[in-house]
């Protein structure tokens, strides 16, 4: 691999995927362009410590993915929902670094539209593919925030929260698994289906809940209650 690709299985040269790192830490800046260059198929082409610097990078090279630390966002404030939707309408995508286990956080950033969260302590363990997943569209969470989920979650996972009661119970159970991360194929396995039903529920649960993309839709969920188990009973309309 160069730089600017690796080889693919046909032995052609594929481009690598173009990132922005948002980190105040130089010293973090530097071990993460380290692991990414590494033979990983990604390759860093803007760095910044504020905000404002990270978005004229994210213009200039229009990169796929913007790993953001969630401290750039914490001094951002109101801004930064607005940042976000700036990046998702320029295709760039947007992978947040947390050194808490926040969930209230992780609701916020997935509301805005946030593809994927990921812990401080596991970062350079999971940031490739974490990279690869939400440059694919798909939702990234790190594992020990899915531990840390993984029992309410599975508590509402029979049933809707009053404010998702247009869902039906498969689809509601479909919702709570893209929520833990999986991707298709494994909410397929989880629920003893194929790929293609699973995509049909997720695009009608996309269509119910008025969702732009699938963080978006478990943002919905976070906002009503639903991941964190509020105290209404949820309703099903039908199973599917």
């Amino acid at each position: 691999m160069t730089q600017r690709g690796e080889l693919c299985s046909t032995g052609e040269l594929t481009p690598a995927l173009r990132v922005v790192v948002g980190e105040p830490d130089r010293v973090t800046r530097a071990k993460l362009r380290g692991v990414l260059h590494m033979g990983n198929g990604v390759y860093v082409v803007g760095e910044a410590g504020a905000t404002q610097r990270l978005g004229d990078l994210a213009v200039r090279h229009r990169p796929r993915v913007a790993v953001v630390n969630a401290a750039l966002r914490e001094a951002a404030g109101a801004e930064f929902a607005p940042f976000v939707a700036a990046l998702t309408r320029n295709r760039t995508q947007v992978l947040l670094v947390s050194e808490a286990l926040d969930e209230e956080l992780l609701g916020r950033a997935l509301r805005e539209g946030v593809g994927g969260f990921v812990h401080r302590e596991s970062l350079f363990e999971e940031i490739v593919p974490a990279i690869r997943l939400v440059a694919a569209g798909h939702t990234f969470i790190s594992s020990s925030m899915i531990t840390r989920l993984r029992d309410r979650i599975a508590a509402v996972i029979p049933a809707v929260d009053h404010q998702l009661a247009a869902l039906t119970r498969r689809e509601a159970e479909v919702l709570a698994l893209v929520a833990t991360g999986l991707s298709n194929a494994g909410i397929g396995e989880k629920l003893g289906i194929g790929t293609g039903t699973v995509r049909s529920h997720l695009a009608r649960i996309l269509t119910k809940l008025q969702a732009a993309n699938r963080a978006h839709a478990v943002g919905i969920a976070y906002e009503s209650g639903y991941i964190t188990g509020g105290s209404h009973r949820p309703r099903a309309h039908g199973e599917a």
